[in-house]
């Protein structure tokens, strides 16, 4: 089990990443401008605002990168977790056209799978489903926190890169 916690209260884009005995093992960094491989509009301060998307495990650093795959009023979009530039997990968010609907993620390597909110009123919980198969959880911790803190209950089979990957994907869409 690994345990992801908010850096600090005041931003939802920088997380620390724990173990079982409480030891920091990493972290995730949304950056200052996300950039779509096929975007548009590319970042206006190369150099100066960080466009990767990144996991840092240990001293290994991981990049998520994503790319539309419609454009429309609500984007369908496919991410995908790198090492050196090699692809080791990819996931498709797509959207429902139909409103006040959440969009559906399909994990499509190393498994195929999908990612289910099973969550409450006040309460994030996101079932990982492998081919039809519960094998896991992504939770937020419940009551009121000042940082917010998820758990990422998966099993070893998953290496610890893809199952950060997959609580990228949860946080993106919670």
């Amino acid at each position: 089990m690994l345990v992801a916690i908010q850096h600090s209260a005041l931003s939802r884009f920088l997380y620390d990443l724990f173990d079982n005995e409480n030891s920091k093992v990493g972290t995730v960094c949304w950056p200052d401008f996300a950039e779509a491989t096929n975007a548009r509009l590319k970042n206006p301060l190369p150099g100066i605002l960080k466009t990767n998307i990144e996991i840092r495990w240990f001293d290994q650093l991981y990049e998520i990168k994503f790319e539309y795959l419609t454009r429309d009023w609500f984007n369908d979009i496919r991410f995908m977790l790198l090492y050196k530039e090699t692809v080791i997990a990819s996931a498709d968010v797509v959207s429902s056209k139909k409103l006040l609907t959440r969009p559906t993620i399909a994990i499509k390597h190393p498994f195929v799978g999908q990612v289910i909110r099973r969550s409450g009123l006040f309460t994030v919980l996101y079932e990982v489903m492998n081919e039809g198969t519960h094998i896991g959880t992504v939770a937020e911790k419940g009551g009121l926190t000042i940082k917010r803190e998820l758990s990422i209950n998966l099993p070893d089979s998953i290496s610890p890169p893809v199952q950060i990957f997959i609580f990228f994907l949860v946080n993106n869409q919670a």
